[in-house]
């Protein structure tokens, strides 16, 4: 390319070096072209050869001087041309470049992007899936569920109706059998409460006996002690003291025998303690309150008995008499259940 334009750059030089020295042989030999003259042809000939040959050497070395820089300065200017031209391309051809690496990284990018966003949607798109097959899962268990529990109820309220009836009729079975050996142990309880009951019966009818006739003793012995003091007194003349004295006496057994009788209202008694006695010792305040219980004497289950009689009984009746309240304050009971 360079070569062309110094070819060309040359043959301009020539052609406008050549009409420079036309221009200046024009003006050297004072060419009229609007009113020639004709000088004598030989003369005219000399002259415009010598002009031409001093002259035209010089103004065609100017010419070609004045050429050489203005070629030197168009040469110039179209190197620079050409260098901004090419740099130009060259900023061109970078700019296209960089728009063509910027425009592919920014369909990377957006390439990039619509692949996440497509992941995102298929990530989403899953979640919705397992939300719905965990979804249709659940449903299903509790269909399961529900089904299982119905038959599981079914079933349930199908053995409890068996069972029931099962023990109904164990029940019945049951009741049938303990009814036939309820009435004969209470036969034999009864035949045997008979036996006891007739046995302890004559035993106590003969403790009876012995106490009454115990009794029947002391007061026969009492009553002979009191009929002698009262021939002594009689023999002494005190026969009213004595008789103050039997009336104390005869207060005193009447107190006691109603003591005993509240005992006994309070008093739950047993067929096993038929025939069977408890001694006991009670001291009692002067209103009747019971203030203390003895250990008693005898039968351990007619003692334990009596003495849960006697604390439910609480206060006793007594006498307002003082003599006869102060014996009575600390007595000595012989307890016997009666049924």
């Amino acid at each position: 390319m360079f070569r062309n334009q110094s070819g060309g750059i040359r043959k301009a030089l020539v052609i406008s070096l050549g009409l420079h020295v036309l221009v200046g042989v024009l003006f050297l030999v004072g060419v009229n072209l609007t009113t020639p003259k004709r000088p004598t042809q030989a003369a005219s000939i000399i002259e415009a050869t010598m002009i031409d040959d001093g002259m035209v050497a010089a103004q065609a070395e100017r010419l070609a001087e004045m050429q050489a820089q203005r070629d030197a300065r168009q040469a110039a200017e179209q190197a620079q041309a050409d260098a901004e031209r090419k740099a130009a391309e060259e900023a061109e051809r970078q700019a296209a470049e960089q728009a063509a690496a910027a425009e592919q990284a920014r369909q990377a990018e957006q390439q990039q992007a619509v692949a996440e966003q497509q992941a995102r949607a298929e990530a989403e798109r899953q979640r919705v899936l397992e939300q719905q097959r965990k979804a249709e899962e659940a449903r299903k268990a509790a269909e399961a569920k529900k089904q299982a529990e119905a038959e599981a109820a079914r079933k349930a309220a199908e053995a409890k109706k068996q069972a029931e009836a099962e023990a109904a009729r164990k029940a019945a079975e049951a009741k049938k059998q303990a009814e036939a050996e309820a009435a004969r142990k209470a036969a034999e309880a009864k035949k045997q409460a008979e036996a006891e009951a007739a046995r302890k019966a004559a035993e106590a009818k003969k403790q009876a006996e012995a106490e009454a006739a115990r009794k029947a003793a002391e007061a026969k012995k009492k009553a002979e002690a009191e009929q002698a003091m009262k021939d002594l007194e009689a023999l002494m003349g005190g026969s009213a003291g004595g008789s103050s004295s039997a009336a104390s006496a005869a207060e005193v057994d009447r107190y006691t025998g109603m003591i005993i009788a509240a005992i006994q209202r309070n008093w739950l008694v047993a067929p096993t303690m038929v025939g069977k006695q408890c001694r006991i010792n009670i001291r009692v305040a002067p209103d009747g309150l019971i203030l203390k219980i003895g250990q008693g004497q005898g039968d351990a289950e007619v003692c334990r008995s009596a003495e849960l009689a006697i604390r439910k009984t609480g206060t006793l009746p007594m006498p307002k008499d003082p003599k006869v309240n102060k014996e009575l304050q600390n007595l000595n009971l012989t307890l016997i259940p009666r049924l």
